[in-house]
């Protein structure tokens, strides 16, 4: 798996978006995420560009990290979302993932918002735009690298979320 930068031009997000690294890739996996005036995507697919190897972890590791994700958790088929300003619950959201993907968290701080997207059917929805930075330590060098790959949480990959940048 690769990770590459590609430049965007300006007003273009959300689905659109999307489509572009989906056909892009192939169909082959794929993460990606929206830095504004570029997009970083990490697939297993040959792209022609120049991309660079993930980076190698070890046990025990110290790395800071940023990640935009969807924190939520799913009650009776509909997505629940923490309240606003409630970073509590969105640390403990992300504590809870980094035992499953190899990491513990040692420091974080969030900021938190909400996304306004719209689907290739044009129905327009929120979701939770949770962005962490912070301090978190290898505890598993396997299911981190794993995290890496496939990414932190399983809701708005489509629309940029979930890419955890080391």
């Amino acid at each position: 798996m690769k990770e590459f930068t590609v430049k965007k031009p300006k007003g273009v997000a959300g689905y659109p978006v999307h489509r572009a690294v989906a056909a892009l890739t192939n169909g082959a996996p794929h993460i990606w995420r929206d830095n504004g005036e570029t997009l970083t995507i990490r697939t297993t697919a040959p792209i022609d560009s120049e991309g660079v190897d993930l980076p190698e972890v070890h046990l025990g590791e110290l790395r800071l990290f940023n990640l935009r994700a969807c924190v939520g958790t799913k009650v009776r088929g509909r997505h629940v979302y923490p309240a606003k300003g409630d970073h509590q619950s969105r640390k403990t959201w992300l504590t809870q993932k980094g035992l499953h993907l190899g990491f513990v968290l040692v420091a974080v701080h969030s900021t938190s918002s909400v996304a306004r997207v719209t689907d290739h059917t044009g129905r327009d929805f929120i979701l939770d735009a949770t962005d962490f930075t912070g301090v978190l330590k290898v505890t598993d060098v396997g299911a981190f690298q794993q995290a890496l790959r496939s990414g932190v949480g399983s809701t708005g990959r489509a629309f940029g979320f979930s890419l955890l940048c080391i």
